[in-house]
């Protein structure tokens, strides 16, 4: 069934509103008409199959019918994951990947080695953003992973966390197996080049617990989601 996005403030009563963007998806590409029926989600872990109402070029809206369990149920680990900026694509990729993976929050980072500018970067949040949404309509999740404006290494670890702050590194650092399991988890992953001594001095300083894979050798991007998925099945749900 067609799934579509309705932000918590569309809902009222027993009727779904949804944007101009999400009815010109149902009306005009799907062509989806009065009567049909249709999933619809609100980004905070709620689902319910819904029938169309009405519609017009601004707004479709649905009647609720019934709540539905998940297709893609959130994983048990809060995740966060913060990524060195790579280039267009493999950026994109790794965002749409990790809300496949059940990621909660993506940070874009600006680190020594990073091979985008800032302001560039900045300029792509609103599409990394778009990707993310249109992922977790593809994937089934009922949660949207929020993907943060852009920052430097040095601020993320200013960030307010509740567990703990990993970061990958291909030289140093211990082994995966010495994670504690059942807290928060932030996930540091590197450019193209690696961290820089400065970088992992300064995570080290601030008791970021530095992990590696032992002698492999991974792209950015790849490392980005191949450690992401080790990490879930170990203390997630992909077991």
């Amino acid at each position: 069934m067609h799934r579509f996005y309705c932000p918590p403030h569309n809902f009222e009563d027993d009727r779904a509103r949804l944007d101009a963007g999400e009815t010109h998806h149902l009306r005009d590409v799907l062509r989806l008409k009065a009567g049909d029926r249709a999933n619809v989600f609100d980004g905070e872990g709620r689902e319910f199959t819904a029938e169309i109402s009405s519609l017009n070029k601004r707004e479709a809206i649905l009647r609720v019918i019934a709540s539905v369990e998940p297709a893609a149920p959130e994983s048990p680990l809060d995740l966060t994951i913060a990524a060195a900026v790579t280039p267009a694509e493999k950026f994109d990729l790794a965002v749409e990947k990790a809300v496949e993976l059940g990621v909660r929050r993506l940070i874009p980072l600006i680190t020594d080695r990073t091979e985008v500018k800032a302001s560039v970067a900045a300029r792509r949040l609103e599409r990394w953003r778009r990707i993310a949404f249109e992922a977790a309509k593809q994937c089934g999740r009922t949660v949207l992973m929020g993907v943060d404006e852009p920052i430097e290494f040095e601020s993320v670890f200013d960030r307010n966390h509740a567990g703990h702050v990993i970061l990958f590194s291909e030289r140093g650092g211990s082994r995966i197996e010495d994670i504690p399991p059942g807290v928060p988890l932030t996930l540091i992953y590197g450019p193209k080049g690696g961290w820089s001594d400065t970088e992992l001095e300064f995570a080290e300083k601030r008791k970021a617990a530095v992990v590696t894979l032992g002698g492999r050798i991974l792209r950015a991007e790849t490392a980005a989601i191949a450690l992401t998925a080790i990490i879930q099945h170990r203390f997630g749900d992909m077991n």
